[in-house]
């Protein structure tokens, strides 16, 4: 009778069977966690995202700001002319403490150079 019951609700007694064992083994449940941690992760990875197009858009800021203050220093340079090694002096004495060492002031000390020669031009 049950087979019956079972056979006019389309659903076969092993089926039913297996269903409950996946049931009482917590598989249903591990499957909602899963679904859940899934969410948390997409939601995660949302704000990841929309932080990396932050710090973008303020590395575009600051890029824009040096790059502004580079041609007024290019203007005013062009009117007063400076020696290359008193800039390159005066970032030593900036730079001695930084920790990037001699690298870095070789990197700013090359800016400079530019700045400066672009204003001789």
């Amino acid at each position: 009778m049950a087979d019956e019951d079972s056979a006019e609700n389309g659903t076969h007694p092993d089926s039913q069977k297996f269903i409950e064992q996946l049931r009482e083994s917590g598989f249903f449940q591990q499957i909602t966690d899963l679904e859940q941690n899934l969410k948390t992760i997409a939601e995660d990875l949302k704000s990841l995202g929309e932080i990396a197009i932050q710090r973008l858009q303020e590395t575009e800021s600051l890029a824009a700001h040096v790059i502004a203050m580079e041609a007024v220093l290019t203007v005013i340079l062009k009117d007063k002319q400076v020696e290359l090694e008193d800039v390159k002096a005066v970032v030593r004495a900036s730079m001695s403490d930084a920790p990037s060492g001699e690298e870095g002031n070789a990197i700013v000390e090359s800016i400079a150079a530019e700045i400066v020669n672009k204003a001789r031009a």
